[in-house]
C-alpha cells in the first residue's frame, strides 16, 4: 500500500517530485519514461534547473507516481509546478555578471509608465527596511513592486529575491519559500534562524515577499523578525491589506492615470492585433473604457485581449457585464489573476462573514456615502424566523458597522475620502458590481433597497460631494443615488 504523505513540508517542484518519485521506487529514467520525458530532463526538474508544465504534471505525473487515491498530495505537486511557472514568468532578469546575486528574471511584457510610482517606492525604500504596497486586487502591486527591485538592483549588493506565495497555502510554509528563493535548500521546515544564519550579510540585502494578503499572519511575522535580525536587510511586501506590525511603512498603490492606461490598452491590444492604431474618433471610446475599468490593469490588459473578437464599441458596451466579458487572461499566471471574477473572489473569499455582509450591502450606494447613512441602511438585527433560515449571514449590528467598515478599508475593497468635514466612502464601479451580484445571490437585494429608499430624502439634504479620490477620477458622481434594480426585483 502506498503510504500517504503530508506535503507540507516540501517548498519546491523540484524537491518533492524527487521524493515522491523515490517513495514509488521510481530511476528517473523510469519516470521519464511514463512520462514522456527524458532522464536528464527530469533530472533538471528535481534539482529546479528546468520549469515544470502544470498541464503535464496534472496529465502524466499524478498517474506515474501513483497519486490517484491522494488528492492532496497530487494538488500540492500541481501547485508547486504553477509556483514555479509564476517565478520564472513573474521576475524579472538575473544581472549581468559580476552584479549582485538575484533571482529576477526577464519580463515577457512591457512595463508601462508607473514612473511616479516606482519614484515613490524607491524614496520610501531608503526611508524603511519594511514597506508594505497595499491596494485592491488587479491594480499592479506584484509588477511594480519587482519593477523597483529591479531599478534598485545596485543599491542591494547583498542580492535582491522575490518570493511569490500566491500558490503557498501554509503559513508554515513561508520560510521554505524564502529558502527556496534565495537558493537554500527547503527540504523539511526551514527555521527563522536558518534564513538569518543566510541573510545575516554586511552588505545591504532586499526580499520582496509578494501576495501576503492570505498568510497575513506568518508574512507579518516572519518579515519582522528577519528585520530585527539582520540590520542589512529590507523588507518589500505586496498585500491588498497592512501587515499591521511595528516600523512597517505603508503606500497604496493608486490605479493607472487614464493616459498611462491607453498606452497599456493599445500595447497590449498589438499583441492580439498588430495592426491596431488608436484614432481620434476611437479616443474617447478608449477613455471611457479605462475609467469604467478604475484604472486597473490586470481588466485593461483583460479587455485589450478581446479585441482579438470585438470592437472598442463591443467592449465599451459589454463593460455592464465585465466578470463574463474579461475572463481567458495568462494561463501561466496565479489562478487569481487569470479573470476579473477569480481575482474578485479571491479577494471575497478572504473576508469574514460580517465584512462580506457589509460590503455586498454597501453596494446599494451609486454614489459615496457617510458612516451614519451605512449603519442606518446597512445594519439591522434580523427577526426571529429569518435569522434561524440565514443564520449568521443577516447578523449585522449597528455598533459594529464602523469596525467592519474599517477592514474593509484596510483591505483596500472600500475608498475614503478625508478631505471634507467627515470622511465620505465609496467603492470602485468593478467592486460595486461584483458586491451586487452577491447582494442579489444572498436574497438581500429588496431589503436593503427599501431602507435605502428610506433614507434618500436624507441622502438629497447633503452638499455635492468634493472630487472623488484618484480610484474614481472622471467617474459619473450623482450625489441623488438612481438605482435600477436588477431584473425581477422590486421597483
Amino acid at each position: 500500500m502506498t503510504e500517504t504523505l503530508s506535503p507540507a513540508p516540501f517548498a519546491t517542484f523540484g524537491e518533492f517530485l524527487r521524493h515522491l518519485r523515490r517513495r514509488a521506487r521510481l530511476t528517473q529514467r523510469e519516470l521519464g519514461a511514463a512520462v514522456g520525458y527524458s532522464e536528464a530532463h527530469i533530472a533538471r526538474l528535481e534539482s529546479n534547473q528546468r520549469m515544470p508544465d502544470p498541464a503535464v504534471v496534472r496529465a502524466q505525473f499524478v498517474e506515474a507516481l501513483h497519486l490517484q487515491d491522494e488528492p492532496e498530495t497530487a494538488a500540492q505537486l500541481i501547485r508547486l509546478a504553477e509556483a514555479a511557472r509564476e517565478m520564472r514568468h513573474v521576475l524579472r532578469a538575473s544581472p549581468p555578471r559580476g552584479g549582485p546575486p538575484t533571482n529576477l528574471r526577464t519580463q515577457l511584457t512591457s512595463f508601462v509608465g508607473r514612473a511616479e510610482e516606482i519614484a515613490e517606492v524607491k524614496k520610501r525604500l531608503g526611508e524603511t527596511r519594511l514597506l508594505t504596497l497595499t491596494g485592491p486586487g488587479g491594480v499592479g502591486k506584484t509588477r511594480l513592486a519587482v519593477q523597483a527591485a529591479s531599478e534598485m538592483l545596485p543599491a542591494f549588493p547583498g542580492g535582491v529575491w522575490v518570493v511569490p506565495l500566491a500558490s503557498v497555502q501554509d503559513g508554515a510554509q513561508v520560510p521554505n519559500a524564502v529558502a527556496s528563493a534565495i537558493g537554500m535548500s527547503s527540504e523539511g521546515l526551514v527555521t527563522v534562524e536558518a534564513l538569518r544564519d543566510r541573510l545575516r550579510d554586511d552588505r545591504p540585502t532586499l526580499i520582496v515577499l509578494d501576495t501576503c494578503e492570505h498568510l497575513i499572519g506568518a508574512c507579518a511575522t516572519l518579515a519582522v523578525r528577519l528585520v530585527q535580525m539582520c540590520p542589512n536587510l529590507s523588507v518589500l511586501a505586496t498585500s491588498r491589506e497592512p501587515l499591521n506590525v511595528p516600523g512597517e511603512m505603508t503606500w497604496q498603490v493608486p490605479p493607472m492615470r487614464c493616459e498611462e492606461a491607453m498606452q497599456l490598452f493599445v500595447e497590449r491590444a498589438r499583441a492580439v492585433r498588430p495592426e491596431f492604431a488608436l484614432d481620434k474618433a476611437d479616443e474617447a471610446l478608449l477613455i471611457q473604457i479605462c475609467q469604467q475599468l478604475d484604472g486597473l490593469p490586470l481588466a485593461i490588459e483583460l479587455a485589450a485581449a478581446r479585441l482579438r473578437v470585438l470592437s472598442l464599441e463591443q467592449i465599451a458596451a459589454r463593460l455592464d457585464d465585465r466578470f463574463s466579458l474579461l475572463t481567458g487572461g495568462n494561463r501561466l499566471a496565479p489562478p487569481k489573476q487569470q479573470t476579473l471574477r477569480t481575482m474578485m473572489d479571491w479577494s471575497y473569499d478572504l473576508l469574514s462573514e460580517a465584512e462580506r455582509v457589509l460590503l455586498r450591502r454597501l453596494s446599494i450606494f451609486t454614489a459615496d456615502w457617510t458612516l451614519e447613512l451605512a449603519e442606518a441602511v446597512c445594519a439591522w438585527e434580523p427577526e426571529r424566523a429569518e435569522a434561524q433560515e440565514q443564520g449568521d449571514s443577516a447578523h449585522l449590528r449597528r455598533e459594529d458597522v464602523l469596525d467592519v467598515l474599517t477592514h474593509l478599508v484596510n483591505k483596500s475593497l472600500v475608498i475614503v475620502d478625508e478631505r471634507g468635514a467627515q470622511p465620505r466612502y465609496s467603492l470602485s464601479n468593478t467592486i460595486r458590481q461584483y458586491a451586487q451580484e452577491k447582494l442579489v445571490e444572498a436574497g438581500e437585494f429588496d431589503r436593503v433597497y427599501r431602507r435605502y429608499l428610506e433614507y434618500l430624502p436624507f441622502v438629497a439634504q447633503h452638499e455635492e460631494p468634493r472630487a472623488a479620490p484618484r480610484a474614481a477620477q472622471k467617474r459619473p458622481r450623482k450625489h441623488k443615488a438612481r438605482l435600477a434594480p436588477p431584473p425581477g426585483q422590486i421597483a
